[in-house]
């Protein structure tokens, strides 16, 4: 039967015609008095030393060692532009500059070093409509950005309160659209319904985004479509995280929340010419008490493909992995009007382990194997957009039936080197926001 994705679509852009017709002219006739476009910087600058690291001798068949190293990297920087023109109309531009200096034998996470002459790249961009005048009921994003579903994914790097983001995100990013970045185009509707008399409070998130582009140098997902559909529930008991409408988060309110935010999120992905299926299922939760701050997510992700067997019949098969993080920090008030944050933070992935299921998460381009990582130490906040981390990161995982050599996860590949083992590290870093 032919698919037809396009009542998802009219079902989504729906409120758009709709509401439009009751915005007052005058609104969109003139903007804002006063309205400027508000500049941003964020750069979060690391020193590493890293331990154990090995690098896989494809001639040989064995792991070997690489010399302990000291690393420094302009691990992340954000260039934001924002600025609201119209009374119910916001945009935001972003750019990014990462990864300047990295080796790619130090054991944290990421891509190549940018090179002796760094690259931007587009990070965010995307304009924001509120679409019932004075609420925060029903909002549209529509741009490039990150789907609303995960915690870690949709809170921003400068406001993680571990010294690196639970890698928990980066298998749920490449498992939904397919990149370490997690960003598509696409729309989301999204809003927060607030009761000034009550302690539970609501907020959710609708969108449909362009699925993997696997097809065509990257350009299409080829001849079979489906977009992505994704879905996020939130309660908030106590303390909402927020008065106004957002797409981002973050995890330290410095003593000014008492709330917990539980949240239902999923996404689901029809037939293209990668997979039949792909689909993604979990919680997250953010509990803010007074100095405590304790945050986590757990995310269960399924792929199904098909094949030809030995006797050309069609065999098709379900891949599936789950992953997640939990996280604990306490804020200690300093004489001086510091606060300093001991933490803890635990993340976990696990996938397909046997040889057959090994080689059926390859062809649908799934991760498998698993993985752990442990984070803990302190930061240092001069005040919330400052601070100095010192952390240590211990790493550990499993490969299955794939063996030496095989590169089924994070632990076990790295761009440009290959199949390795990664190193645990200790980090010095500061994170600074203007």
């Amino acid at each position: 039967m032919k698919k037809n994705p396009g009542l998802s679509v009219l079902l989504l852009y729906l409120p758009f015609f709709v509401f439009a017709q009751q915005e007052q002219p005058s609104s969109w006739q003139e903007k804002l008095e006063g309205f400027q476009i508000k500049p941003s910087i964020g750069v979060q600058l690391w020193s590493s030393y890293t331990m154990g690291e090995e690098v896989f001798n494809e001639t040989t068949g064995e792991y070997e060692s690489v010399d302990d190293r000291l690393n420094f990297q302009l691990r992340r920087t954000r260039f934001g532009l924002t600025g609201q023109p119209y009374k119910n109309l916001k945009f935001n531009l972003t750019a990014s500059l990462d990864l300047v200096g990295r080796d790619v034998l130090a054991g944290t996470e990421a891509g190549a070093n940018n090179g002796a002459s760094p690259i931007f790249r587009l990070w965010n961009a995307y304009v924001q409509w509120r679409m019932t005048s004075g609420s925060e009921k029903l909002n549209a994003v529509v741009g490039y950005l990150s789907p609303q579903i995960g915690r870690e994914s949709i809170t921003s790097a400068m406001r993680s309160t571990s010294m690196e983001k639970s890698m928990s995100q980066n298998y749920l990013r490449r498992h939904l659209v397919g990149t370490g970045p997690g960003r598509a185009l696409g729309v989301n509707i999204g809003g927060l319904f607030l009761s000034e008399n009550s302690k539970l409070h609501w907020g959710y998130d609708l969108g449909i985004f362009n699925p993997v582009f696997e097809s065509y140098l990257g350009n299409s997902v080829g001849k079979e479509y489906s977009p992505l559909l994704t879905g996020r529930l939130a309660a908030y008991i106590g303390d909402p995280e927020s008065k106004k409408y957002t797409t981002g988060h973050k995890v330290n309110y410095f003593g000014k929340r008492k709330g917990l935010t539980v949240a239902a999120a999923g996404a689901t992905q029809g037939e293209t010419d990668l997979f039949l299926s792909n689909t993604a299922a979990g919680f997250d939760f953010l509990l803010n008490f007074g100095n405590l701050n304790f945050d986590g997510e757990w995310t269960y992700l399924w792929r199904e493909g098909s094949e030809l067997d030995d006797v050309n019949s069609v065999r098709e098969y379900m891949v599936s992995s789950n992953t997640g993080y939990v996280r604990l920090g306490y804020n200690v008030q300093l004489k001086n009007g510091y606060i300093l944050e001991p933490l803890a933070m635990y993340v976990k992935f696990n996938g397909e382990t046997t040889a057959r299921e090994q080689a059926d998460a390859i062809s649908v381009k799934s991760l498998a194997g698993e993985e752990q990582i442990i984070d803990f130490g302190f930061n240092l906040y001069f005040n919330p957009d400052l601070k100095l981390s010192l952390h240590y990161t211990l790493r550990d995982a499993d490969s299955g039936d794939a063996g030496d050599g095989a590169t089924v996860n994070n632990y076990y590949s790295q761009s440009l080197v290959g199949a390795i083992h990664r190193g645990d590290w200790l980090g010095f870093g500061l994170v600074a926001v203007f």
